[in-house]
């Protein structure tokens, strides 16, 4: 397998200093970045620019759908996620339809879906692949915590414990026949880089050692008045050892047309990612 690593950067919907600042710097890198686009905010100057950058950059860019407006409104006050069982199969259907249709008018063609703060239940990811999607990203974090709670998940059967999705990464998933991508790094939270420069190459050799699919996440405004990090991070991707990245359709490629120990079998009801 030729690409093993993805950076996926959310929360994309105006063409705002922060994201320019961000797309140039990892252009100039030649590091290849998916990018995750919340529909209904994405504006029109946004998606000219970006279709522009990528019919220039194919292999460089590319876009996923982020949910409908990451956002819902829970008992009355908001809340960042959007899925999961505080929402009816129909509801969570009609929103992921809603967007894929905005992004596909916009962009083109878009195969990824990534649920905003990655919660989700098992009606989320039929929704994501009745509409059409075929590659599902969210997170599987490599604490031991974690790997224990999707290893029950998985035994009994589970998509998610309440809205907290219990990760298949790397396979195509048994209750969804969804090919998964998930980060195992957060750079930052959406609000704060956690991962600073300085710790970055570390946790990406100890992350690779448990493994071989390995996923970072960023979210470009958190480094909108700190364009010396952004530029830090980028040099430590390029620089750390950790040569093969692509993007996630890219991977997919790969993965699913590889005699792949990550997916012992592709279900014949599974859309061809080739």
């Amino acid at each position: 397998m030729d690409n093993r690593y993805f950076i996926r950067n959310d929360d994309v919907g105006a063409r705002t200093p922060a994201l320019v600042r961000y797309v140039e710097t990892f252009l100039r890198a030649e590091l290849p970045v998916s990018y995750q686009v919340i529909p209904v905010k994405l504006t029109a100057e946004c998606a000219r620019w970006l279709s522009d950058l990528q019919s220039h950059h194919p292999n460089l860019i590319e876009f996923g759908q982020h949910g409908l407006r990451h956002e819902m409104i829970l008992r009355g006050k908001s809340v960042w996620r959007e899925f999961g069982p505080e929402r009816t199969a129909a509801q969570q259907l009609a929103d992921i339809r809603q967007g894929k249709d905005i992004l596909e008018d916009a962009l083109g063609a878009v195969d990824i879906f990534t649920p905003p703060q990655h919660k989700y239940d098992r009606n989320t990811l039929v929704a994501a692949y009745a509409v059409g999607h075929r590659i599902f990203s969210a997170a599987s974090y490599r604490h031991f915590a974690y790997q224990s709670a999707y290893g029950v998940g998985r035994a009994l059967g589970l998509t998610s414990l309440r809205h907290h999705g219990l990760s298949r990464h790397g396979t195509i998933r048994e209750d969804v026949p969804l090919l998964e991508l998930s980060i195992s790094i957060a750079i930052d939270n959406g609000g704060q880089v956690i991962t600073p420069p300085a710790h970055l190459a570390a946790r990406l050799n100890d992350t690779n050692r448990q493994t071989s699919i390995l996923g970072v996440m960023m979210h470009h405004e958190v480094y909108g008045d700190r364009p010396a990090l952004i530029t830090q991070i980028a040099d430590v991707l390029t620089s750390s050892g950790v040569p093969h990245f692509g993007t996630l359709t890219a991977l997919a490629g790969q993965i699913t047309k590889a005699d792949s120990p990550y997916i012992p079998r592709v279900p014949t009801n599974t859309t061809s990612w080739g």
